[in-house]
């Protein structure tokens, strides 16, 4: 089986579960973990074969769906995602967007992990930067050969693991120093 580019099992993990609205707490305890223990697997970029199939078992999805997912197949396509492509595309970062829409970046990053956008929120991206719903219902004008869209997005759910993973220990730090 060969893989068109490198896949962060953890992040490519997370975001099948999100797709597939699996509530974290149910998946842990149906493939024998702890909240914590999942949460570890999210972060790791490879997870030894036997494990992930177990952890896929739990999905259910096969290894071989696992490595060529594909979001864009889905029935209803996540939104969030949707605009960090175009994002990318326009080289536009989320910072500036975020200042944009007047959100704090927290508040932006909540808007890129919805599923769905509400009315409101459709038409400040219209406004603000003239994207026409339909570029959120009808995605498929992005695909190619390669599904570099996957590539980018499981890049963007790593990375989004590693500033999670920051921002907790700059808490954990800030309360250590107020002691």
């Amino acid at each position: 089986m060969s893989v068109p580019y490198y896949v962060h099992a953890g992040s490519r993990l997370r975001r099948i579960l999100r797709q597939q609205e699996i509530v974290i707490l149910r998946y842990a305890k149906k493939a024998g973990l702890t909240p914590q223990g999942l949460y570890r697997y999210f972060s790791q970029a490879t997870i030894k074969r036997e494990k992930l199939e177990v952890l896929l078992e739990a999905v259910p999805v096969t290894l071989e769906d696992f490595y060529h997912w594909d979001s864009l197949d889905a029935n209803t396509w996540h939104q969030g995602e949707l605009l960090l492509l175009y994002l990318a595309k326009q080289k536009i970062k989320t910072k500036q967007l975020a200042a944009q829409l007047q959100l704090s970046e927290g508040e932006l990053q909540d808007w890129l992990d919805c599923t769905q956008f509400s009315q409101v929120q459709l038409r400040k991206l219209e406004e603000l930067l003239g994207i026409v719903p339909e570029y959120f219902t009808d995605p498929h004008s992005l695909r190619q050969d390669v599904n570099w869209v996957e590539a980018y997005l499981d890049k963007c759910m790593e990375i989004q693991q590693y500033v999670r993973k920051v921002n907790t220990l700059e808490k954990k730090i800030s309360t250590l120093e107020t002691r």
